[in-house]
């Protein structure tokens, strides 16, 4: 249902993120299950340095949900974490314009904090 038509690969393809293919890259155990969890990355160099965007998806089946979330940090400098966040949308509501919408809410542009 997810991928037949290309929605979250054609949205974070705009955004510039790539999906990473080893298992270890897009495994993430997180607070709605330890399963495998699909991760898109983006690497951008900033006057802060390096600033890497994680966006990983994973399904809340309880709650019929699309959990999509967001971490950003500089992997240079310790404690470099700037967002850790994530959203939501109901499964039943997930197309093109409404993915798109939540992912507009929490993936900010970078340049909003590191001109």
């Amino acid at each position: 249902m997810l991928s037949s038509d290309g929605i979250i690969k054609s949205a974070m393809a705009k955004r510039g993120f790539k999906h990473r293919r080893t298992e270890d890259q897009f495994s993430i155990r997180g607070e709605y299950a330890r399963n495998l969890q699909f991760v898109y990355s983006r690497n951008k160099s900033t006057k802060a340095g390096l600033i890497v965007d994680l966006v990983y998806f994973a399904v809340d089946v309880v709650s019929e949900k699309l959990v999509i979330g967001l971490y950003r940090e500089n992997p240079d400098i310790e404690n470099g974490v700037y967002i850790n966040s994530t959203r939501s949308l109901d499964l039943k509501k997930f197309n093109d314009e409404e993915f798109n919408r939540v992912l507009d809410k929490l993936v900010t542009s970078l340049e909003d904090k590191f001109k």
